[in-house]
């Protein structure tokens, strides 16, 4: 299994991927299926996060297939800029139980590490999605807050745990 930055070409089957992800899990995500940016400004801003420190996209492939995800976004204003937000992590279900889910985290994780003077990663993951919350805590992310009835699914709520690692341990 192959994990690396996502590029411009990698575009249609992240759209892909999201998508499925988003209309599967729904409860998991903070968007829905419609909001997911069209080709070409994914395409762009995989471009564009090659050659920034703000952003980057994991990908894990088996063979030429996209089957996993994690995002990492770090805040442009000076003041924010010791902290970095996971995001959009995903494995598609096939592939679970195989170690890819903390694979890709952990790549995402010492790929953030790089960057000069960040100091801190932050996720939100829903209470109700407890393989998630498992992983994040046995990588040593601890809660540091939930907001209540944050993601609303049809006429059912869920909480958002905000979850945090220290870097500067």
């Amino acid at each position: 299994m192959l994990i690396r930055p996502l590029g411009p070409g990698d575009a249609p089957a992240f759209r892909a991927l999201r998508v499925r992800a988003l209309r599967d899990h729904p409860e998991a995500f903070g968007r829905t299926p419609e909001e997911v940016d069209a080709v070409e400004v994914l395409a762009e801003r995989f471009r564009a996060d090659a050659v920034r420190d703000l952003d980057f996209t994991l990908g894990a492939f088996d063979d030429a297939t996209l089957v996993a995800v994690a995002g990492c976004h770090r805040e442009r204003f000076v003041k924010h800029r010791h902290v970095a937000i996971i995001w959009g992590v995903y494995v598609a279900p096939e592939h679970r139980r195989t170690g890819l889910g903390r694979r890709i985290f952990l790549a995402a994780v010492e790929r953030a590490k790089a960057w000069p003077d960040l100091e801190q990663l932050h996720l939100d993951v829903t209470s109700a999605n407890t393989g998630a919350r498992a992983l994040y805590l046995s990588c040593g992310f601890r809660t540091i807050g939930v907001k209540p009835r944050s993601l609303r699914v049809g006429d059912r709520y869920y909480d958002e745990e905000m979850m945090a690692l220290d870097l500067r341990r």
